[in-house]
């Protein structure tokens, strides 16, 4: 059986990159990156209209992206999605696997640490800092053993990532999230 194309579908703030990283350090894999500034959250509907895909999809609205989610599930792919924001058009389906949690102390990335058992819990920090969860942020650092001055570091590589993802488009922005 030929291999499955594969997406990574992530939000272009701290969070998304974040949670994506982690997923990847953890299980490597050659995928097409699709993403965009932080206000850019419809972004399923970038992948091919045909084809059964592998795609895992980080900080996404699930409720910007019901329709495409359920082509890409009609077509045969296999579907990934870790988010926290609003999902009142979840639904089950045998091949999609999802992570939400809406828990106002809860980023995507804290979803993918929980799946990983904290194996990269320095990065979950970062993104919660990033998505100005400073006090989370501070626990999870603390939790991979950083001390004052680590969590620090995390806070302000978690802050930068989050406000590089602001503008109108990706030109806008200071690096292209898929660079990062």
């Amino acid at each position: 059986m030929p291999r499955r194309a594969a997406y990574d579908v992530f939000n272009g703030d701290a969070d998304g990159i974040c949670a994506l990283h982690q997923l990847r350090l953890a299980f490597p894999k050659q995928a097409e990156l699709i993403t965009g500034v932080k206000r850019d959250v419809a972004l399923l509907r970038r992948l091919p209209e045909t084809g059964a895909f592998e795609v895992s999809v980080l900080d996404v609205s699930l409720d910007s992206n019901a329709a495409p989610l359920k082509r890409v599930l009609a077509a045969g792919g296999r579907v990934f999605y870790f988010d926290h924001h609003s999902a009142a058009q979840a639904f089950r389906h045998p091949r999609l696997h999802l992570f939400w949690d809406d828990a106002p102390q809860v980023c995507s990335a804290i979803l993918v640490d929980r799946q990983l058992n904290g194996r990269h819990r320095a990065w979950a920090a970062v993104a919660a800092f990033g998505d100005n969860l400073a006090e989370v942020g501070r626990a999870l650092a603390a939790q991979a053993g950083l001390d004052g001055a680590g969590a620090a570091r995390l806070e302000e590589l978690g802050l930068v990532l989050n406000y590089n993802a602001y503008g109108e488009t990706v030109a806008d922005l200071h690096m292209a999230p898929d660079a990062l």
